[in-house]
Parts: structure tokens; C-alpha cells; sequence
């Protein structure tokens, strides 16, 4: 996926990342055909300007740097909002779990450990995201 490896290097050289704020703590989401939520965010600006229209017209650019991100994901996660992604294709978004972009972003859960207690923390406590996370319920 180049452009996530584009969104992760930009955002984390520049150490923040763009969203659309209707107002102060109010950001713009999107929903899927399944009902999951996600806030889109953009690596610059520009590309985060270029997404004012239509229900957003009113909305502004709004900055957050990365620790403040990474601290809000874990909000999100607990809300079952996701983190979407532009792929740049005419709207075309990846949607990833807050809890996996916070790790791609260097934010690793230390709190899993910290819970079990290091004598019984094991790596592979944890089951892996399934694969079809994304699709819809049938």
C-alpha cells in the first residue's frame, strides 16, 4: 500500500497530521455501507483543504500533532471509530482501526502488559485482527 506508506512517512516527519473541524473537538467522519464510522485524516493540508465541499463546506483545516493523535485514538478505538485513510482515487479511503494506526504511529499499547503483569504476558495473548474486519455483516 504505497499510500499508507506515503500518509505514515509524511505524517511522521512532519510530526502532525490534518483533519476537517466543523468546531472546536467536533471533526468530520464518514460512514460505510455497514455503519462504521471512521475520521478521515490527510498527511498535509492542502490535500485535507481540497475535501471542503458539500457536507463539509463549512468545515476548516485543523492540525494535531501526533502524540495528541495517538492519546485520541485510544478514545476512538473505545467508540468503535476507525481512522480513514485517502488513497487519492476519487474518494476512495483505507480504513484501518484506530488501535492499528496508533501502533503504525509508534503509539504501542503498553497497557496489555502492564494489566497481566510481566510474568504472564505473552506475546501471542493477543488474537490478530481477522482479515475481513471491513466487510459488512450479511
Amino acid at each position: 500500500m504505497e499510500e499508507l506508506r506515503n500518509f505514515l512517512q509524511t505524517v511522521n516527519d512532519n510530526g502532525i497530521l490534518w483533519l476537517l473541524e466543523a468546531k472546536p473537538g467536533l471533526f468530520a467522519m464518514l460512514e460505510d455501507g455497514g455503519g462504521n464510522s471512521y475520521i478521515p485524516v490527510w498527511a498535509s493540508e492542502d490535500e485535507a483543504k481540497a475535501n471542503i465541499s458539500d457536507d463539509w463546506e463549512s468545515y476548516k483545516v485543523a492540525n494535531m500533532d501526533i502524540a495528541e493523535f495517538i492519546t485520541w485514538t485510544r478514545e476512538l478505538d473505545g467508540d468503535n471509530v476507525g481512522i480513514a485513510i485517502s488513497t487519492g482515487n476519487e474518494g476512495q479511503i483505507l480504513p484501518i482501526p484506530s488501535k492499528i494506526m496508533r501502533q503504525m504511529l509508534g503509539g504501542q499499547d503498553k497497557s496489555d502488559r502492564e494489566l497481566v503483569g510481566e510474568e504472564f504476558y505473552d506475546e501471542e495473548w493477543a488474537e490478530p485482527m481477522p482479515e475481513d474486519w471491513e466487510e459488512e455483516d450479511e
